[in-house]
């Protein structure tokens, strides 16, 4: 395993350091307001971000994951919330150009969209329900009705981070009248149509600037050339398949929220002087020891989140880089808890001012274990196939009578 970047991933990561650093300066009163970042997303465009998940055949960047890793542990350090929301764009344009089932003139025209036109492209997988499941859930509540030249949606997404700065969204739908009710279409839809409707829900603890609203879809139009694939089964069709793109960049996005609280953290505490005293807060062992401990925690994230990446690389979106990405969102959101633990004791209460970004930092870092999939859903689906069990036979929640929910549906 070779995790050393390329020149080109060693550019774009300099690029997001720079990046970063202006979305620093506006990422507190996104936070405040729960506004939309849009320069910010401007700015990702203007420096060719929209092409970093799709490979080179397809005119993209072809950094690959550990490409975007490098990219997303920077630009997390400077905006938590932009970072989480970009990764919906990631989730489209990575997943898409990585799916071969998919004629090569369909991922073209997604790949043309992002880069030639520009477009900002959200995903939405999440149905209303729980985030504490893998999946969520498998009855989709949006329906795809065909009409001549497409499909009209209708239905609600919830969750639907950066949607309404979105130009399109990449979702999936139940097709009308399909006997299965896990079967599903996935569609690419143009999210400024009169027949969408966004309700702002989205006030939440942290990672506020994402805009995760509902969506209410009430004959939104999807032409045939923007009908990508059908599955019928969500599970294994989307969440293995395109976990790199979809938690596996969850992960990386948390890592660089985690990487920002330790560096702020070291920097606070290796230039705070108490009054009375010498030397600063650093040199104190119970605070030296808590700094150890978060360094240590945060690196050993970080070497599980490149190693997923690598895994992906080297082999593609198998069940492998599943398993790897699976792991890798469960070190970081472990290792998330315990750094909040350990900064908040070793800073005090001055560091927790809402005047400091720290304070925002933490915030945003708490929704790092419950993001989907959950650090219990992590480590549950990792004990399974680390036995060699299978995912599909694992007891959970009783699932509802699929006839039932068609009837809800109609």
């Amino acid at each position: 395993m070779d995790f050393d970047l390329s020149p080109e991933q060693q550019r774009l990561k300099g690029v997001a350091r720079e990046l970063a650093t202006d979305f620093a300066r506006h990422a507190g009163e996104h936070d405040r307001e729960r506004s939309s970042p849009i320069d910010n997303y401007a700015a990702l465009r203007e420096a060719g971000m929209f092409a970093l998940a799709i490979p080179k055949e397809l005119g993209g960047l072809g950094v690959g994951a550990i490409g975007w890793v490098a990219v997303a542990e920077e630009l997390a350090q400077g905006c938590g919330a932009t970072t989480l929301a970009f990764n919906m764009h990631m989730n489209a344009t990575g997943g898409i150009s990585d799916r071969q089932r998919i004629p090569l003139a369909v991922r073209q025209r997604a790949a043309d969209l992002a880069i030639k036109d520009g477009k900002l492209i959200c995903t939405s997988a999440t149905e209303p329900g729980t985030s504490s499941l893998l999946p969520n859930s498998n009855i989709f509540s949006i329906e795809a009705r065909k009409v001549a030249g497409g499909y009209r949606l209708y239905g609600r997404k919830t969750f639907c981070s950066m949607v309404e700065a979105s130009d399109y969204c990449y979702l999936f739908a139940h097709p009308q009248d399909h006997p299965n009710p896990t079967q599903l279409v996935a569609l690419l839809v143009a999210s400024k149509q009169k027949e969408i409707t966004i309700t702002d829900i989205w006030d939440t603890l942290g990672m506020r600037a994402t805009r995760s609203n509902q969506a209410d879809f009430d004959g939104a139009f999807v032409p045939d050339e923007l009908m990508l694939y059908e599955i019928a089964d969500f599970t294994r069709g989307f969440i293995i398949e395109e976990s790199t793109w979809a938690f596996g960049g969850f992960a990386a996005c948390y890592l660089g929220v985690g990487l920002g609280i330790v560096k702020w953290a070291q920097q606070f505490l290796s230039h705070r002087q108490p009054r009375g005293y010498a030397q600063v807060m650093g040199y104190h062992p119970d605070v030296a020891h808590r700094v150890g401990d978060m360094v240590t925690d945060i690196e050993a994230g970080r070497a599980l989140v490149y190693r997923a990446a690598w895994e992906h690389d080297a082999h593609g979106p198998t069940l492998a880089a599943f398993d790897w990405f699976l792991r890798a969102k469960l070190a970081v959101g472990s290792a998330l808890q315990r750094i909040i633990n350990n900064v908040t004791i070793a800073c005090g209460v001055n560091s927790l001012m809402r005047t400091r970004e720290l304070e925002r930092m933490i915030r945003d870092a708490m929704t790092g274990p419950i993001m989907p999939p959950a650090s219990d859903a992590c480590s549950g689906a990792i004990g399974l196939m680390s036995m060699g069990l299978d995912l599909d036979q694992a007891p959970s929640l009783r699932p509802e009578d699929p006839a039932v929910t068609i009837r809800t549906r109609r």
